[in-house]
């Protein structure tokens, strides 16, 4: 995937989440490249703590339906079963 691409959708998802703070900007890192996934971590501050579950759910609806609309697949470990008889 585009990894430009999924900053620029995870931090757009941030920024129209009413409950996000706006005075200290949401940052997107670039934390690791994994065994079959390129990892990312949104960072945001909001005001009230103990909304931060709901929040979280609230960007993942949000930025699932973003990745769909651009194709941004996230993809799963594959794996090879063999049978034998």
């Amino acid at each position: 995937s585009d990894v430009d691409l999924v900053k620029q959708i995870l931090i757009e998802v941030a920024n129209n989440h009413p409950q996000i703070l706006k005075n200290k900007p949401p940052r997107v890192l670039f934390t690791n490249f994994g065994d079959s996934a390129l990892e990312f971590k949104l960072l945001f501050d909001i005001s009230n703590s103990y909304t931060h579950t709901i929040i979280k759910s609230d960007l993942r609806f949000a930025i699932d339906k973003k990745f769909r609309e651009h194709n941004i697949s996230i993809p799963f470990p594959q794996r090879d079963v063999h049978i034998i008889k």
